[in-house]
């Protein structure tokens, strides 16, 4: 990190969050997303306490944030790489409060469904790393899950791509 802080480099941070069933039920307190008045879920300690230090890392503190695993509205059309602002063509949010308030708005209006596919948002976050070739910057990718992969020979091939061509972090 230090390399990061004192020179050009730029740190790009992009957060994945699972929306899959396995997750379960946001009303029912054994949830990972479940929505209680009283304390935040574990996504969104997890994506606080994460994204609350490497924030001071990435200059322009502007966050693409996605989903997979949902159904999505209104169509009910199941996704496993849309955007947590709804907004296919910026999915950036700023800073970690504009993450989890994008996070809490999806958890309101998607259908948690499945199967739980990491390949899609990584092949998303490498296309976007593959444009910077000087090596100028590089690409986070914090995924939150419970763990379940269902695509689990198309991520290897992915994470393998993308060690080979690219300068991307992949943390979970």
């Amino acid at each position: 990190m230090y390399l990061v802080s004192c020179s050009r480099t730029q740190l790009n941070f992009t957060v994945a969050i699972d929306f899959t069933a396995s997750n379960g039920n946001p009303s029912q307190p054994t949830s990972l997303h479940y929505m209680s008045p009283y304390q935040m879920n574990a996504y969104a300690m997890a994506l606080k306490a994460v994204g609350e230090i490497i924030q001071d890392y990435d200059s322009d503190k502007l966050f693409p944030a996605y989903g997979f695993g949902a159904k999505l509205p209104p169509d009910g059309k199941i996704s496993h790489a849309f955007p947590l602002n709804s907004n296919t063509g910026n999915p950036n949010c700023v800073a970690i409060e504009g993450v989890l308030e994008a996070y809490f708005h999806t958890l309101r209006t998607v259908q948690l469904y499945g199967p739980t596919n990491f390949a899609p948002v990584i092949n998303q976050v490498a296309r976007c790393a593959a444009e910077v070739t000087d090596g100028s910057q590089y690409f986070v990718l914090l995924m939150i899950t419970d763990g379940v992969i269902s695509d689990m020979a198309q991520t290897k091939e992915a994470v393998v791509n993308v060690s080979i061509h690219n300068s991307l972090l992949i943390t979970h």
